[in-house]
Parts: C-alpha cells; sequence; structure tokens
C-alpha cells in the first residue's frame, strides 16, 4: 500500500503523456465515425479512403499495448479508491491526491467505454456501405447501357411513307435485341440488390439506386415495346388512313344523294312510308360516316407522332377537309327535319282544306236554308241572314287566301313533284277559291234580293191595306144593294152612285194586280198568293154584284128615260099640236105611242118590283 502511496504522482505522470495520445485517437475515431455515417453519398474511392482511414484508426484503439495501458491504469485508479476508503475507515487522513489528472483519467475512461459500442456499430455500417458501393459500381455500367438504350428507344425518329416506317422498325427491333441480351445481367444484379437492402444497416441510397434501376430498365423496356407498336401501328395506319379517306368520301357522296333525292311527296300515307325509310336509311349513312371518321382520326393521330413537320400539315389538312365533307350529316338530318316539317304541313293544309270544304257545304247549306226555308221567316229575318252570312263566307274567303300563301311560300311542287296528288291539292283550294267567291255573290245577290223583298212586300201591303179598307163596305153595300127610285132623280143618283161603286172597284182591282205583280217578284210569295187569292175571291164576288147592279140600274135608268121622253112627246103633240103645217095629228100613231108608254110604264113597275129584294136583280128578269 505504502509503494503506490509513494509512486503514485510518479505513475499518473507517465500516464498523461500516453492519455493525451489516447484522447487524439478517439477524436480522430469520432472524425471518422462522422465521416461514415455522415448524409452524403460518395464515390467509392472516396469511401474506401474513409473506410480505411477508420479501419486503421480502429486497429489503434485495438492494440493490445494500448488495451494494457488502459487495464493498467483502470487498476491504478481502483487501488486509490481503495486506499482512500481504508484511510476514512481506520479514521486517518486520506491520502493525498497527487493532481487533478485523475478526473482526466476518469473521463478518458468514460468516454472510451462510450466511444466503444459506436465503433462497433460503425464497423457493421462500414462494412455494409462498402458493399452498397460496390454494388452500384456494378450497377453503373448497366444503368449506363439501359439509359443509353432508352434513349435509342425514345429518340425522335420521323416516317412519312410505310417503306420510311419499317427502316426505322428493323433499326429499333435490334434495340430490343440488346436489351433482351442484358436482361439477365440486370435481373441478377436487382436480385442481389434487393438482398442487400433487405440487410440490417443497408443505406437508403441503395435502395434509392436500386428503384431508379428498376424504374429504368422498366420505362426502357415499356417504351421500347410502346415504340415498337407504335411503329407497327403507324406502318398498318398508312393503308388504314388512304383507306378510310377514300371509303368516307365514298360515303360523303352517298349522303349527298341522299339529300338531293329528297321530293315533296303528297300522298300522305306513301310519304310517311318514305320518311320512316330515308331516316333509317340516313341513320346507317350517319353511323357509318362517323365510324370511318373516326378511323381516319385515330390513324391521323397515329400518323402524327411519327410525321415531320411537313406531313403533319398535309395529314392535317386531309382530316379537316374530311372533317368539313363530314357535315353532310348535319345537312342530312336538316334535310330530314325539313322533309318532316313538310309532311307535318302538308298534313294541316289537307286539314285546311278539308275543313274549308266542309264550311262550303256549310255556307251551301245555309244559304239555301235562306233560299226555301223550312219554316215561315220575316223579309228582316232573311235579309239579315243573308248579310251576315256573306259577311261570314267573305271571312272565310280571307281565311282561304292566307292558307293559300302557305301551298306558294313552301308547300308549292317542284319540276318532278308536281304528281297528281299535288295537282289535286291545287284543284282542291282553287275549287274553295271559286265556290267561296260564288257564295259570296250569291249571298249577296240574296241579301239584295231580300232587301227588294221587303220593297215589293210593302208594295203588296199597300194593296191589302187598300183592299182591306173598301172591302167591309163593299161587301156591305152587296148586301144591302139598291132601293126602288121613286123618281127619275133618284135613279140617275143612284146610276151615279153604282158607276162610281163600279170605278172603286176596278181601283181596287189594278191595286190588288199590282200588289201580285210586286208579290211575284218576291224570292218567296206563297203567302202573298194565298192572301191574294181570298182577296180576289172577295173582290171578284162584289165585283160581280156591282155589276149586276150597275146594268140594272142603267136598263131602269133608260127605261125611265125613254117613258119620260116618249111621255113627253105625247103631251106636247096633244097639247101644242106641233105637227107640222098642214099635218094632221094621225091618232093611230098616238095610239101606238100611248101603248108603248103603258108598256115601258108596265115594265118600269116590274123593274121597280124586282128592286125591292136585296139581292141584285138577275137582268134576264129585268128583260121580261
Amino acid at each position: 500500500m505504502s509503494f503506490w502511496q509513494e509512486n503514485l504522482p510518479f505513475i499518473k505522470g507517465f500516464f498523461d503523456e500516453r492519455s493525451t495520445k489516447f484522447l487524439e485517437l478517439m477524436d480522430n475515431a469520432e472524425k471518422s465515425i462522422e465521416q461514415v455515417n455522415a448524409d452524403q453519398i460518395y464515390t467509392s474511392k472516396q469511401f474506401k479512403r474513409i473506410k480505411d482511414n477508420f479501419q486503421n484508426i480502429v486497429k489503434n484503439l485495438e492494440r493490445q499495448e494500448v488495451r494494457d495501458w488502459l487495464q493498467n491504469t483502470r487498476d491504478i485508479l481502483t487501488e486509490e479508491k481503495k486506499m482512500i476508503a481504508a484511510a476514512e475507515a481506520a479514521g486517518e487522513a486520506p491520502p493525498k491526491r497527487g493532481s487533478s489528472g485523475d478526473d482526466k483519467l476518469a473521463q478518458i475512461f468514460a468516454r472510451f467505454e462510450g466511444l466503444t459500442p459506436r465503433v462497433n456499430e460503425t464497423k457493421l455500417v462500414t462494412d455494409m456501405l462498402w458493399k452498397s458501393y460496390e454494388f452500384t459500381d456494378d450497377l453503373v455500367p448497366l444503368m449506363e447501357f439501359t439509359t443509353e438504350q432508352f434513349g435509342l428507344a425514345t429518340r425522335e425518329v420521323f416516317s412519312g411513307s410505310v417503306s420510311q416506317t419499317e427502316e426505322i422498325i428493323e433499326k429499333h427491333t435490334k434495340v430490343m435485341d440488346k436489351l433482351d441480351k442484358k436482361k439477365k445481367d440486370v435481373k441478377d444484379i436487382i436480385t442481389k440488390g434487393e438482398k442487400l437492402a433487405g440487410e440490417a444497416k443497408a443505406p437508403a441510397f441503395l435502395g434509392e439506386k436500386l428503384a431508379e434501376m428498376k424504374k429504368l430498365w422498366s420505362n426502357t423496356n415499356d417504351e421500347a415495346k410502346q415504340r415498337l407498336d407504335d411503329l407497327r401501328g403507324n406502318a398498318g395506319c398508312w393503308n388504314t388512313f388512304a383507306e378510310k379517306c377514300a371509303l368516307l368520301q365514298t360515303q360523303v357522296t352517298t349522303a349527298q344523294k341522299q339529300i338531293d333525292d329528297v321530293k315533296k311527296l303528297y300522298d300522305m300515307p306513301r310519304a310517311k312510308d318514305d320518311f320512316k325509310e330515308r331516316t333509317d336509311k340516313a341513320i346507317s349513312i350517319k353511323n357509318d360516316v362517323e365510324k370511318t371518321f373516326t378511323a381516319v382520326t385515330e390513324a391521323n393521330k397515329i400518323l402524327q407522332v411519327l410525321a415531320d413537320d411537313d406531313v403533319k400539315v398535309q395529314l392535317s389538312q386531309e382530316v379537316e377537309d374530311l372533317k368539313t365533307a363530314a357535315e353532310v350529316s348535319k345537312a342530312l338530318d336538316e334535310k330530314l327535319a325539313w322533309l318532316d316539317g313538310f309532311n307535318k304541313d302538308i298534313i294541316d293544309y289537307d286539314k285546311i282544306c278539308t275543313d274549308l270544304e266542309a264550311i262550303i257545304a256549310k255556307d251551301r247549306k245555309d244559304l239555301d236554308g235562306l233560299i226555301k226555308p223550312a219554316a215561315v221567316m220575316k223579309s228582316t229575318d232573311r235579309l239579315v241572314s243573308a248579310m251576315d252570312l256573306a259577311d261570314d263566307i267573305r271571312g272565310q274567303e280571307e281565311i282561304a287566301t292566307v292558307k293559300q300563301q302557305l301551298w306558294d311560300q313552301g308547300l308549292a311542287p317542284e319540276g318532278k313533284e308536281n304528281t297528281a296528288e299535288a295537282k289535286e291539292f291545287v284543284k282542291r283550294m282553287t275549287d274553295v277559291a271559286s265556290k267561296l267567291s260564288a257564295l259570296v255573290k250569291e249571298a249577296d245577290g240574296e241579301a239584295a234580293k231580300y232587301g227588294q223583298d221587303i220593297v215589293l212586300m210593302a208594295a203588296f201591303n199597300n194593296a191589302q191595306k187598300t183592299f182591306a179598307a173598301w172591302i167591309a163596305g163593299a161587301e156591305a153595300k152587296c148586301k144591302t144593294g139598291y132601293g126602288s127610285p121613286n123618281s127619275i132623280e133618284e135613279s140617275t143618283v143612284m146610276v151615279a152612285d153604282c158607276k162610281a161603286w163600279k170605278e172603286m172597284c176596278e181601283k181596287v182591282c189594278t191595286s190588288l194586280e199590282a200588289g201580285k205583280a210586286s208579290a211575284l217578284k218576291m224570292t218567296l210569295h206563297d203567302e202573298q198568293d194565298k192572301l191574294y187569292t181570298e182577296m180576289k175571291a172577295r173582290w171578284t164576288e162584289v165585283d160581280k154584284s156591282c155589276k149586276e147592279w150597275t146594268i140594272k140600274l142603267e136598263e131602269l135608268s133608260g127605261m125611265w128615260t125613254k117613258q119620260t121622253e116618249m111621255l113627253n112627246k105625247v103631251t106636247s103633240t096633244m097639247v101644242t099640236g106641233e105637227a107640222g103645217a098642214g099635218e094632221q095629228v094621225n091618232l093611230n100613231e098616238l095610239d101606238a105611242q100611248m101603248e108603248q108608254i103603258k108598256d115601258m110604264f108596265v115594265k118600269k113597275q116590274e123593274m121597280m118590283k124586282k128592286m125591292s129584294s136585296v139581292a141584285a136583280p138577275d137582268p134576264a128578269q129585268l128583260a121580261v
């Protein structure tokens, strides 16, 4: 114990120099560890220098000499601690510490103990990193090869024909052959890399490089295959493009012919079937055009990939021209829409014709009903009805004129469309127009007649009123007759009255005949004819009586006048002797005259006796 107490300062001094070097060695080890674990990817040469440096430092740290020194130094420190503990237990003063280096040595040992695990760990990392760098060194040539092939497989190429595309395919096939030959090497190195990447301590860059290689290899093969497919598709598309362009032109021509062939049909059932047939054809044609144009477009897309700028412009122009030509499908739709509109319009027009024809039939019936009414109608009612009907027909005539404009503005046939059915429509509307015009004229004429009927009716009514004002008195006179006159003067008055009666009869007759003439001019005069017949019958009776009384009174007046003249003559002869000078009164002649006067008196008396009856005397009786 006293040996260590006496020599401890010397021993510690001896170790100071060794500890300084040891600290430098640990510093170098830590720096080397930092280099190994640095977040940096080195080249294999750089990392080899770092690896070698780290391994040299580790060798120095692990030399037996260093280990012995560390163990001896650790023993000295342990013995010192025991001495201090024994002195304290005996109640003695602890031995004086040599210097503050004791703590430094303790720190060195602690640092070394902490460094050792790191060194061991770094040895594993270094080994793994070196394997990884060796792997990447082996990987680089394959990546360079693959990158080169990727460039060849994706290089920009141009083709303007099938032959050029086939030349490119031949060159590209060589690239794919090279890839196929390297396929095993690449597969092996990728398998190796996956195995390394699965080990502990495998660096991140190893996985990254492995993923990069996988991606590069996959992309290169995919691009090579895609390029080959594109080239083969391009070679086939040159023929497809030409064939489809020619086919599309044919289909466009067919569609245009279908458009040009559309015609108006006026046979409505046939037009319906024709429209369905054309619609079905149009759908087929449009589908063909669309399908072919799509094929042209797809072929063009493929050709555009390898075409140079001039060829691209040429192909694009061809496609654009075909696109414009393919718009014939739209024109076909528009033409069929027009045809459908025409078919609907012609059906409506046929209905218009039918309606107008029905209206004409109704107007004809209504007008006939006014011309020959089923029931009695007032003239004023007929006039108003005829005028209203004429106005209605004029309105229908205007409608027919407007509807005719529909025909003129789009329904009229052109060229070969002027079939028998089209001509029938023209005839129907022409008949409608002419019949409506004729009906208007006839209705106006009937209205004018009915207006004239009112005037004629007024004339007949005036005659009827004249008759009505006269007939009652006339018939009463027929019943009462004339009494026996007491003198020639009374007889003369009666004769004058009877003459006035006769003149009134003739006047009334003239009025009746004028009324009848007016009635005969009326469109309907059955009622007036009946009234006339009734009035004429009554007038006839009155006229008959008037004539009989006229004859009776005239004969009586004449007889009375002759008697008076004869009596005056006889009286004058007897009283005044008015015979000529030298003549004598002839008594025989005078007697004869007296006999005549006597006979006249008897007849007059007989006539006056017979006049006492109510009825007019029979002229035959008066002559007895």
